[in-house]
Order: C-alpha cells, then structure tokens, then sequence
C-alpha cells in the first residue's frame, strides 16, 4: 500500500484515523509507503512505532521524504482501540 502526499489527506480527517484506517486494512507483514514532507513523515513514523511497526527505511531529501514500515504481528489489548493506543504514544512525545 502507498500513499503520496498524506498531507492532503490530513486537510479532509486527522492523521490517528488515517492510521487507524491504515491498520485496520494493512495485513501482517504488509508493507505501507509513504511520500510525503518531512513534518508528516516524522508523525507517521512515531505513530507507526507506537503500533509496533518495523520501520524499513527513512530517506529525505530537500524537505521531502519516505517511510516504507513493515505491519507486525501486535495487537492492542481488548480495552484498547488501535486509536486509543496512537493517541496515547503522541502524549507521551
């Protein structure tokens, strides 16, 4: 799966349900890209360990950048939601 431009995503709903969305489609071992500024790339990059996602490789350049991440096996716990838990990363940061 790839996305360019998550920037004009996040213009139409926010990044946690873009992500939320993402996991919920994505399968194990699945393997999402994307192209975006550098900003978003560092969102998507604490969200995506925060879900236990393997990041396979960063590259920028000129204020543009990529994340290609691996979907692990993890799961949240019953009590939490895939939201809840990104959502709880990003206080902590």
């Amino acid at each position: 799966m790839m996305i360019h431009l998550f920037s004009a995503l996040k213009k139409r709903c926010s990044l946690v349900s873009v992500m939320a969305e993402v996991d919920r489609i994505l399968i194990p071992q699945g393997t999402f890209i994307v192209s975006d500024d550098m900003e978003k790339i560092g969102e998507i990059e604490k969200m995506v360990e925060s879900l236990k996602w393997n990041v396979i490789m960063t590259h920028s350049r000129y204020e543009k950048g990529v994340i290609s991440v691996q979907k692990s096996w993890w799961s949240p716990t019953e009590v939490e939601t895939i939201t809840s838990a990104i959502a709880s990363e990003r206080e902590l940061v």
